[in-house]
């Protein structure tokens, strides 16, 4: 019988594969997937927590961590630019759940941990990463931005093209707050050249904040 977690809102063998279930992002690993995108709604105990955190106080930190270390590095990583961690228990709980998924699929890998707070633009040209598996999740703010197999020009992409001849038709698909989106970069086995193509929002002077959270490997 098949495992209803793995059921999903897009068909198994599309390359993006979408639904409101934690066990579709398994498919990652799967050839010719680079997306899997848990669909979950927001948090609201999560969301006062992060109302009033401020766009610098999370400059893009990071460190190696393990699923074994991860509480701790997170709580390490907030007092490290003087937040109180017991003020972000909602949010440190959630981390610690998404992070699960993702160490139950990247194995033994070394996994990378970004915590991001910012008010400008960070990544605003359409890129591939190059790394194995990246996961992401927008707490607060706009999300990825991203587009499909069949919008995307890759050969403009790899060329240095600028947005515009990047994308062949349509607007960029977009991470609602608080969904998991897992990509393959071009690092990952047999995926050379099939990453995800994805870019930050545009937000500089639009008065918004982004808090992103980030695992790499």
């Amino acid at each position: 019988m098949s495992n209803p977690e793995l059921l999903a809102s897009t068909p198994a063998d599309s390359p993006h594969i979408s639904g409101d279930q934690p066990g579709l992002l398994r498919n990652i690993v799967n050839p010719g997937v680079n997306l899997c995108l848990w669909q979950r709604p927001s948090q609201a105990a999560i969301v006062e927590e992060l109302f009033t955190l401020p766009a610098l106080a999370l400059p893009d930190v990071r460190c190696s961590t393990s699923l074994k270390s991860f509480g701790h590095d997170v709580s390490t990583l907030l007092q490290q630019q003087d937040l109180d961690p017991s003020i972000y228990k909602n949010w440190r709980i959630d981390l610690r759940r998404v992070a699960e998924h993702y160490f139950s699929i990247s194995k033994s890998r070394n996994v990378t941990m970004r915590l991001v707070t910012t008010n400008e633009d960070d990544c605003p040209r359409f890129h591939v990463d190059q790394t194995q598996l990246r996961l992401l999740c927008t707490y607060r703010g706009p999300g990825t931005e991203w587009l499909s197999d069949q919008q995307v020009d890759r050969a403009a992409q790899r060329s240095g093209a600028p947005n515009e001849e990047i994308i062949r038709y349509g607007e960029p698909n977009v991470f609602e707050p608080f969904w998991v989106g897992i990509m393959k970069g071009n690092a990952y086995p047999g995926n050379a050249g099939q990453g995800l193509v994805h870019r930050s929002p545009q937000i500089s002077g639009s008065g918004k904040t982004r808090v992103l959270f980030c695992l790499d490997s």
